[in-house]
């Protein structure tokens, strides 16, 4: 899939990320509210979310067993599991 593209909807609208600790050791972390401002794909798969022109999240898309995007007439879902840091992302577009 073409990330960028497919994304680029979305750009300066409201997101919703969550960020879920599957190994158990970190506290369950409130889910981050922002607004969309940019968005990368990197060479080695990973998904740059810009809170701001400086700073930014990576969440590794690793192939279709770990990443799924379903649309809905609400919105859209992005999951991706990342299984070295047992970590799993949902970021929730058009909150």
């Amino acid at each position: 899939m073409k990330w960028e593209e497919e994304l680029s909807c979305w750009l300066g609208t409201p997101i919703e990320v969550h960020i879920e600790d599957q190994a158990g050791h970190d506290p369950i972390a409130p889910p981050k509210k922002m607004t969309l401002g940019k968005i990368r794909m990197t060479d080695d798969n990973y998904l740059q979310i810009y809170m701001n022109e400086h700073q930014f999240l990576a969440i590794p898309l690793k192939g279709e067993e770990h990443t799924s995007y379903v649309t809905s007439e609400e919105g859209a879902v992005l999951h991706a599991s990342d299984l070295e840091a047992q970590l799993v992302y949902k970021v929730h577009f058009g909150v």
